[in-house]
């Protein structure tokens, strides 16, 4: 580094930049021995040429007699050949600001996305070199148990770490606690079973909750389980108002620590239940239960307690075969009055459905008959539960 900071001639930055126009970028890269830059650039008329073999190449027409700059000796950083770039008086980009992701970008792998922009290409919640905006990476084949992303609808995300206890301090937790409280946007990355990676779409962070999960191996653990929402564009402006209202009210109830039975590892469903009662269900203007993803988290983990595993529908001609990815019964936890309509936030209302019941309740041509007869189931199972208990 200090051979570099020798460097203070501009008229031979100047005459390495001419040179590679004339070699072209292969060219260039072969006759200085160094590699594509994969973050730092400078850039030209529009064209990003790389730092580092610009740097030795501007270095050599400034000293001749001295030894050649070689990849080892410097990066092309902050702190290497974009800081003596930038100390002359010439514009150094990443490509991530010459040219940021934009909406429906795809790379085959983390890997192919890492080459364009540098970075990091494993963690799931990141940053890309020079671009303060979070990205979040959900992979349908991977270790975390996400939801499958919706554009009409809120959707779980899992928090960052793998093994042990999941904290709001690791960096990519702490890159949504910051998109959460400042209401920035993130970018959206999606791939689906075989597929490719895909700017899906731009999110909000609606707000957090702690729940019981398992990690990488398996293990009982406390997780982060984030709220995401896709929203029309970046621009807080382009955002619909009961977004932002959600924001306001999930706000007003987020823990920093894990503090409820929903994030315990054996609780019961009367301790569940007394939970969800004490979180309150209050109501906003539209007569749905204020946003409180503790209690929600807490109340739909009771009605899975209380389902035994099993379809709670009395019309249930089966349930899935195989279980889901933790090993557990493939059920869906559905609000029998939708929270919209007035509906509370609250095991009596709630049911835990096998995806065919789910989407009978839902979708089919007696779904007011399903409602009727699945507010009776609820009552039922709850008073047999609470007498278990």
């Amino acid at each position: 580094m200090t051979r570099l900071s020798l460097l203070n001639d501009v008229r031979a930055v100047v005459g390495a930049i001419e040179e590679f126009a004339e070699l072209g970028r292969e060219g260039f890269l072969q006759r200085y021995g160094f590699a594509p830059s994969r973050e730092y650039f400078l850039r030209v008329d529009g064209a990003l040429i790389d730092t580092k073999p610009l740097v030795a190449a501007a270095y050599r027409r400034q000293f001749p007699d001295h030894r050649d700059l070689l990849p080892a000796d410097f990066s092309g950083g902050v702190d290497g050949a974009a800081k003596v770039l930038r100390r002359l008086g010439f514009e150094v980009v990443t490509r991530a600001q010459a040219r940021p992701p934009v909406l429906g970008d795809s790379y085959a792998s983390r890997t192919s996305l890492y080459e364009q922009y540098g970075g990091d290409k494993v963690a799931g919640i990141v940053t890309l070199p020079g671009d303060s905006t979070v990205n979040v990476f959900s992979d349908a084949d991977g270790p975390y148990d996400d939801d499958p992303p919706t554009l009409v609808a809120p959707f779980g995300y899992r928090g960052e770490g793998l093994s042990g206890p999941q904290e709001l301090t690791q960096r990519g937790n702490a890159h949504l606690e910051r998109a959460r409280t400042a209401r920035e946007p993130v970018r959206f990355w999606y791939r689906p079973v075989g597929g490719t990676f895909s700017f899906l779409t731009w999110c909000v962070v609606l707000g957090r909750t702690w729940i019981d999960g398992r990690d990488a191996k398996g293990r009982p653990r406390v997780e982060l389980e984030w709220m995401l929402e896709a929203v029309p564009g970046p621009a807080s402006e382009q955002w619909p108002a009961a977004i932002v209202n959600v924001i306001d009210e999930a706000d007003a109830t987020t823990e920093n620590h894990p503090s409820g039975p929903e994030a315990a590892r054996e609780p019961t469903y009367a301790e569940l239940l007394a939970r969800v009662e004490a979180r309150g269900q209050g109501r906003s203007g539209s007569r749905a239960p204020r946003v409180d993803y503790a209690r929600s988290a807490a109340a739909r983990r009771a009605v899975l307690i209380r389902s035994g595993g099993q379809c709670e529908s009395a019309r249930c001609t089966g349930m899935p075969g195989e279980p889901n990815r933790q090993g557990e019964p493939i059920l869906d936890v559905d609000h029998i009055r939708d929270l919209a309509r007035g509906g509370a936030d609250h095991p009596l209302n709630m049911v835990a459905l096998c995806p065919n019941c789910h989407a009978s309740k839902t979708r089919g041509a007696f779904a007011l008959r399903w409602r009727s007869e699945l507010a009776r189931v609820a009552a039922a199972a709850n008073a047999r539960a609470l007498d278990r208990t």
